[in-house]
């Protein structure tokens, strides 16, 4: 099997949506276009008809729950990356999804039933014993389970509207 590795600096919209700064679960949040619950009803591999090397995961979410913004009840998450045949792309740092599988996720949508997620791996946090969320803490490095509602409560106290990326003017929303 060929095995390829992608260096985030080679692929310019992904950097777009990481940062090396550690941040918090509300400030993933804050970055956010969409926050919601999701569970995982489809996956599929493609490759770009401009560049057949070129390879894409689309990954058919079904809102349960929003938690911060609203769309449609079915969005696709777009990745670089995947297995296609015999070519295997893998994009260091981003999240991986399997069918029937529960999370909330931090989503940036160029459409509304079309979105990418916020800080790769970082922007999806996998719902475990029904009602826990597997929390990362970027600045110690450690994992703790916390209660998804409790968590929810905590997204959906925060100021409304979407702070900007790390271009924009200090404070600036839209």
């Amino acid at each position: 099997m060929t095995r390829r590795f992608l260096l985030l600096a080679l692929v310019p919209f992904v950097g777009l949506a990481t940062t090396q700064i550690p941040h918090t679960v509300p400030q993933r949040a804050m970055a956010s276009d969409r926050v919601a619950v999701v569970e995982v009803i489809e996956r599929k591999t493609v490759s770009d008809p401009a560049d057949p090397r070129r390879i894409k995961t689309h990954t058919q979410l079904q809102v349960r729950e929003n938690v911060r913004g609203t769309g449609p009840s079915s969005v696709t998450l777009v990745q670089l990356g995947g297995t296609l045949g015999q070519q295997s792309v893998i994009i260091p740092g981003d999240a991986e999804f399997t069918i029937g599988e529960r999370a909330l996720v931090f989503l940036h949508c160029t459409l509304p039933e079309r979105c990418y997620l916020v800080a790769m791996g970082e922007g999806k946090l996998p719902i475990v014993d029904t009602d826990k969320v597997v929390v990362h803490d970027m600045v110690t490095d450690e994992f703790s389970r916390r209660a998804l509602r409790e968590l929810i409560a905590e997204l959906r106290a925060l100021p409304p509207g979407k702070v900007l990326g790390p271009g924009a003017a200090p404070g600036a929303r839209r």
